[in-house]
């Protein structure tokens, strides 16, 4: 069971890193072009990675109560890995994910195109930051 959960919570990681991707360059892209107009289907595209965003904290959350990688005990925050997989990458992770579910709901409270886009962008950008930094290159590329 831990191997399935592992295994699928690495291969939706590549999706929700390109997909996030892609929500911050199409957003800069209709930041720099300046469109006024508002698509159903960008939005569509956004919110989908918000929710993929979910279905991989979802699995990441059973993975933090199942993982031998993580152990919450005696010696938990003096362990670099233990401290790593058991508070530092979940807690950045959440706020990555608070910060497009933010960056979403702000965006829809902006009267025009450009501020929605204008908000999207930042917000992603920023989580996209903050997901990068924290993914475990070592472990993924292994």
């Amino acid at each position: 069971m831990y191997n399935i959960i592992q295994h699928s919570h690495s291969g939706i990681m590549w999706l929700v890193v390109v997909m996030l991707t892609l929500s911050v360059i199409f957003s800069l892209i209709k930041l720099i072009k300046k469109e006024e107009t508002a698509s159903a289907h960008w939005y569509k595209f956004f919110f989908y990675t918000k929710w993929l965003m979910y279905i991989q904290a979802l699995l990441g959350i059973t993975l933090m109560f199942i993982s031998p990688l993580v152990h919450f005990g005696e010696g938990f925050m003096k362990n670099e890995g233990w401290r790593f997989y058991g508070m530092e990458h979940p807690l950045m992770m959440l706020i990555a994910i608070g910060l497009v579910s933010i960056g979403l709901f702000k965006s829809k409270k902006k009267a025009t195109a450009i501020k929605k886009n204008k908000t999207i962008f930042i917000y992603y950008a920023i989580a996209l930051v903050v997901m990068m930094f924290m993914i475990p290159w070592a472990a993924v590329m292994s």
